[in-house]
């Protein structure tokens, strides 16, 4: 099987699905922010990004109508303004602060690996991090120095989860890709379960990082045989295995292990 079989049988598959079209797939193919122009989208789209770790959107975005709700707490999510008024560990103090101001639904743990005081953490070194720039396009020149460079690339997302807790590798590539880095896929549950179970990735592999490493190259293998981003690959197989989607209120169910037995009796993997 190539991976341009490979593409044209995942992308037939969706178009399969009942109210599926060629109109809903190119509009899942475009990043919902275009490189934003200014350092406080940028830092905006990192809480959003901070708060999809696992079920953590639900309980952090869920409970007080959107990560947009916190545009006060954070000073208009401005990074600087943030760093003036918390200190690197004042997790607790930003989380107080959003008790007192949105009252969030919902039982709120306060023990450090609970889902709050993580997501606060994360907020802060996110403020830190972004800081470190002037504005947005020195943020996009050392980016890019990173992305346009494929030895180089998967260090971007390395450093940028290095930088900030509670977004680890995968998270990184999705921030990067969320916001026009159309070079970057994210090694995704989904993706990594169908490229294992076609022998694209090392089955066996025990690494977490390598696993996604090799997932990410996956990726931009299928992209540049099919003359397509990595971010058009990454969302083939997003809507596949999680069927939702989201810019509609369509969603065709999961349908990652109905299309592994598919691919596999078509081309007698």
């Amino acid at each position: 099987m190539t991976n341009k079989e490979l593409y044209n049988f995942a992308y037939y598959f969706l178009l399969d699905k009942e109210g599926v079209t060629e109109n809903l797939l190119q509009k899942h193919f475009q990043p919902e922010y275009n490189k934003p122009e200014n350092i406080n989208a940028i830092f905006q789209r990192l809480c959003e990004t901070a708060q999809n770790k696992q079920m953590s959107t639900k309980v952090i975005g869920g409970s007080i109508g959107g990560v947009e709700k916190l545009e006060n707490i954070l000073f208009g999510f401005n990074p600087k303004h943030v760093t003036d008024n918390f200190k690197k560990n004042d997790s607790e103090k930003l989380l107080n602060n959003i008790i007192s101001e949105l009252n969030p639904k919902g039982q709120i743990r306060r023990t450090p690996r609970s889902i709050w005081p993580q997501f606060c953490q994360s907020v802060i070194d996110s403020a830190y991090f972004l800081n470190e720039f002037k504005n947005a396009e020195a943020f996009y020149n050392w980016a890019n120095f990173f992305a346009n460079d494929e030895k180089s690339k998967p260090a971007l997302p390395m450093l940028i989860s290095i930088e900030i807790s509670g977004i680890g590798f995968p998270l990184a590539c999705d921030f990067l890709k969320e916001i026009g880095f159309l070079n970057y896929g994210k090694p995704d549950i989904h993706l990594k379960e169908i490229f294992k179970q076609l022998d694209l990735i090392d089955p066996n592999e025990k690494s977490i990082l390598k696993q996604d490493y090799q997932t990410l190259k996956v990726i931009d293998k299928i992209a540049i045989d099919n003359n397509v981003s990595a971010f058009v690959v990454d969302k083939i197989f997003w809507l596949i295995g999680s069927g939702n989607f989201y810019l509609t209120n369509i969603n065709i169910g999961r349908n990652r292990n109905l299309f592994i037995k598919e691919i596999k009796n078509k081309f007698k993997i």
